[in-house]
């Protein structure tokens, strides 16, 4: 969504709906541009947000540092 400082002002309800719906909101200034994205809640969980950035977990960086008959000992 594109709007204007003046438009912010008179519609920010609406703004801020769309900007809590995901969408991004560019507001254009004399001074430069401004965007409002909304915040990921902090109790949304690392793994989850980064689901679509793993291509692929079969490489070694998954496998276990010890053996399973050390992991006793290590704790």
């Amino acid at each position: 969504m594109k709007t204007n400082v003046s438009g912010l002002l008179r519609d920010f309800p609406r703004i801020r709906r769309a900007a809590l719906a995901g969408e991004e909101v560019l507001v254009e200034t004399r001074e430069g541009n401004l965007l409002i994205v909304a915040e990921t809640p902090p109790s949304a969980s690392l793994y989850g947000s980064m689901k679509d950035e793993i291509e692929s977990s079969a490489d070694d960086l998954d496998s276990p540092t010890l053996p399973s008959s050390e992991w006793g000992a290590a704790l």
